[in-house]
């Protein structure tokens, strides 16, 4: 005789069997993913990156957008300049030149308060997010990968997820739009990436223009 419940058992069992072994290949797809990235990027010497950043804000429904330039040197060097601001580090001390306030500050370098997520972002991938691949988008270019991070609870991150678009075979990240706890969020779009690009060292210190204001924060 059929016995159903035993063949909805089995059928549910198989089921589970399915849905983990597709769950460990596509956590195993979205590793070797970015594991790629993060070689891609880690492997460069110097890097420019050209991107217009879009900021939304939730409550007000308004948004901004700049365009910018990221110059980086491994990860602890670094220059962004925008429409509205400079930020200059060169490992050791950190400038921060408001155009609007006429002000520049000026700090020791400090790894975790950059303001530049781009940098720490590219290179600790795997450290502090757990991926997941959500959608495979296949253009004329070729294929990229949309792919949600979830910062790791250790992290105590402002941000409750990021996503970022992948290029296949270049590994490339080519836009990423961060969401913060209050709905916020903030996206790149980036137009242009140069790997291995000639910097002068002197791009990573900064001479404040004729009076500005300066100041010193190491004292």
């Amino acid at each position: 005789m059929f016995n159903s419940k035993k063949s909805h058992a089995y059928l549910l069992k198989i089921l589970l069997l399915l849905f983990c072994a597709s769950t460990v290949l596509f956590a195993a797809k979205v590793d070797k993913i970015i594991s790629k990235v993060q070689k891609k990027y880690q492997s460069t010497k110097t890097i420019r990156i050209d991107f217009k950043e879009t900021s939304r804000f939730s409550l007000t429904g308004t948004e901004t957008q700049i365009d910018a330039t990221l110059l980086m040197e491994g990860k602890d060097k670094f220059r962004l300049e925008s429409e509205d601001q400079v930020l200059v580090n060169n490992g050791e001390t950190f400038w921060r030149y408001n155009k609007l306030d006429s002000q520049v500050l000026v700090d020791y370098a400090k790894k975790n308060d950059q303001d530049v997520m781009l940098n720490e972002f590219l290179f600790d991938l795997k450290d502090h997010y757990f991926g997941q691949v959500i959608d495979e988008i296949k253009g004329e270019k070729g294929k990229k990968y949309l792919i949600k991070l979830t910062p790791k609870p250790s992290e105590q991150s402002i941000f409750t997820t990021v996503k970022i678009w992948v290029r296949d075979k270049t590994w490339e990240i080519d836009r990423l739009v961060y969401r913060d706890y209050n709905d916020n969020e903030t996206e790149y779009v980036i137009e242009r990436t140069a790997f291995n690009p000639e910097l002068n060292e002197s791009i990573f210190t900064f001479t404040p223009p004729e009076g500005i204001q300066v100041i010193d924060l190491r004292f």
